[in-house]
């Protein structure tokens, strides 16, 4: 019989584990069949994408962290502040996709007489400015990090 422990720690890797199986299952007919290629389904499509991302980030954050606490990499600065800004980018790409998606949706309701806003031009726009937005504001939240060295320890802890 498994102990409470090894379920909570096989619970957030089988979670993103299951996520990203299920999202590479709904965006194979989106890729492989023509019929599924229109303008919604690319915001799936991006969708889907983020949050790959995302679960891949925290799939191998949460394998590091729980299988192999010694190489934890938050020991020196510089891997701190990368793994800091991937962890902000990857995690707000997906509610950033789901802002996207709703500009879309408000502006082919709103301005349903202009054709533009029914083209995949306008979706690779609305697809494009929310990545850079992304990036853009992980960058702007690493200024705000501070680190803290463990004098025991040659360890830095993130304290924000």
């Amino acid at each position: 019989m498994a102990s409470a422990t090894t379920v909570l720690i096989l619970i957030p890797i089988a979670l993103p584990v299951i996520t990203i199986l299920l999202s590479f299952i709904y965006l194979i007919p989106i890729l492989f069949l023509r019929r599924f290629h229109n303008v919604n389904n690319v915001f799936t499509l991006n969708f889907c994408f983020a949050a790959i991302c995302c679960d891949i980030y925290w799939l191998s954050y949460s394998v590091m962290i729980h299988f192999f606490p010694t190489s934890y990499p938050y020991n020196d600065a510089a891997s701190c502040f990368l793994l800091n800004y991937f962890q902000v980018m990857c995690t707000i790409q997906v509610p950033y996709a789901v802002v996207s998606v709703s500009i879309h949706r408000l502006c082919s309701v709103v301005y349903y007489t202009k054709p533009f806003f029914k083209t995949k031009q306008w979706a690779i726009i609305c697809i494009s400015s929310q990545w850079i937005a992304g990036t853009i504001f992980s960058l702007l939240q690493i200024s705000s990090v501070n680190l803290v060295r463990i004098s025991d320890k040659n360890q830095f802890v993130l304290a924000i």
